[in-house]
């Protein structure tokens, strides 16, 4: 269980501290629910679906991620547009890092083919700002060093994709 303070990855909203733990009405009754904060916006995260939140990742956990970013194979477009959707959305939602980084390097190299657009435009932006901010927030460097990081990585994908376009 979260406390009052910890700082805790959204699997939707990123980086963020839980403010207070409260008795709260819900849909289901009253629930426990850790309240966050996203910019004045109040979210309520029932205690029983913590597992929309995890802690962020360890500073020796980082390599592991922009490995995973640099990986230039099993990049695939094959998959029809929704059905990528869908697929890149379960991995986000699973709140796992790796797999989270694995769909911002897929979704770079789709871009690289083919510029994205709605849904897959947001969603790589999404991730792309909570990989960001965690990594940034992890390592003690600002939030553009961490941008640097995720796009030095992601260049060899971009490099890789637009060999195969050819």
């Amino acid at each position: 269980m979260f406390k009052v303070g910890d700082k805790v990855i959204h699997n939707s909203y990123g980086l963020c501290e839980i403010a207070t733990i409260e008795n709260q009405d819900t849909y289901y009754g009253k629930q426990n629910c850790y309240i966050i904060y996203m910019q004045k916006t109040k979210i309520m995260i029932p205690v029983v679906h913590a597992e929309m939140l995890r802690y962020p990742i360890k500073k020796e956990e980082v390599v592991k991620v922009l490995e995973v970013l640099g990986k230039t194979d099993g990049l695939s477009d094959e998959i029809p547009c929704k059905e990528r959707i869908k697929v890149f959305t379960e991995k986000l939602v699973s709140n796992d890092i790796l797999k989270i980084a694995e769909v911002l390097r897929n979704l770079t190299g789709l871009d690289t083919v083919d510029k994205l657009k709605g849904p897959e435009k947001n969603l790589f932006e999404r991730i792309n700002k909570i990989l960001s901010d965690e990594i940034s927030f992890v390592q003690n460097i600002s939030k553009q060093e961490a941008q640097r990081l995720i796009h030095t990585c992601l260049k060899k994908i971009r490099e890789s994709a637009k060999c195969h376009k050819k």
